[in-house]
């Protein structure tokens, strides 16, 4: 069984979309995790607004942190995101990741993305696969 900092130091290091995008792991722990980034202009699609897979890209590395952190690695299966409001490059944008139920081998979670000012921009709900017999290392 792996730590929590081993899991989070292994995603941190191998996780190549955090350093890419400049994201930033704010908090982890069991089934939690929230991650921030800045919105720059490399992140922004053809109208000049914070890109749609630069949402997703936030909230599946907040749902990585969140569904690994038992140990036993656990893949993604299903993700849908609901686009709310648009961010605009310089905006600071966090993915809180809760997981709402674990089972053996499925774990279901919402994330929450919003901006600095604690208005909800994107929503997304996802389940993980658990493999038991492989760990996040």
């Amino acid at each position: 069984m792996k730590t929590l900092k081993e899991v989070r130091d292994f995603i941190e290091k191998k996780d190549m979309l955090i350093g890419l995008f400049g994201m930033k792991i704010v908090d982890f722990d069991k089934g939690y995790a929230r991650v921030s980034m800045t919105v720059r202009e490399n992140h922004v699609n053809a109208p000049g607004m914070c890109h749609g897979g630069t949402l997703f890209s936030l909230a599946d590395v907040a749902f990585a942190c969140a569904s690994n952190s038992y140990g036993p690695l656990a893949l993604a299966i299903e993700m849908s995101i609901s686009f709310i409001k648009p961010v605009m490059p310089g905006e600071t944008i966090t993915a809180e990741c809760t997981e709402k139920h674990r089972g053996r081998s499925l774990a279901r979670y919402m994330i929450e993305i919003k901006n600095g000012s604690g208005r909800m921009i994107a929503l997304v709900k996802a389940t993980s696969f658990i493999k038991e017999d492989s760990n996040c290392r």
